[in-house]
């Protein structure tokens, strides 16, 4: 299990274009799933499992 999301992640496993991928990234920021970003450093995944995830999804 990946407990780090970047963009570059994205587009590798999903076949998905930068512009794409970027505006998921943020939309998974937003609804506090990964974290901020920190420059070049990949994204932490702020959800443990897939209960956690499952929440989130719920309070949207």
């Amino acid at each position: 299990r990946h407990q780090q999301g970047s963009v570059s992640l994205l587009q590798r496993k999903l076949k998905l274009g930068y512009s794409r991928a970027a505006r998921i990234v943020d939309q998974l920021e937003e609804a506090g799933i990964v974290g901020p970003n920190d420059g070049s450093k990949a994204r932490k995944v702020l959800v443990e499992n897939e209960e956690q995830l499952e929440t989130v999804f719920r309070s949207l």
